[in-house]
C-alpha cells in the first residue's frame, strides 16, 4: 500500500489516496503535479515555474505502508 500526499500551495499536505501499487501511486502523484502546475500562468522553464515545481516536489511524498 502506498499513500500519496501532495503539496497544495498552503504549506500543508493534501491526502490524495491509498494505492495498491507504486505505479498507481505515481500516476496519482503526476496527476496532482499537473493540476498544481496548471494553476499558475508561468511559462515552462522560467524561474517562477521552476520554483513552484520545486516546492511541489520537495513537499509532496509517496509513503509505503
Amino acid at each position: 500500500m502506498y499513500n500519496v500526499n501532495t503539496y497544495n500551495g498552503t504549506y500543508q499536505l493534501e491526502f490524495r489516496g491509498c494505492f495498491q501499487t507504486f505505479d498507481e501511486a505515481m500516476e496519482e502523484f503526476q496527476k496532482a503535479e499537473k493540476e498544481y502546475m496548471e494553476s499558475f500562468e508561468y511559462e515552462v522553464g522560467t524561474t517562477e515555474y521552476n520554483h513552484e515545481l520545486e516546492n511541489f516536489i520537495f513537499n509532496s511524498r509517496i509513503d509505503k505502508k
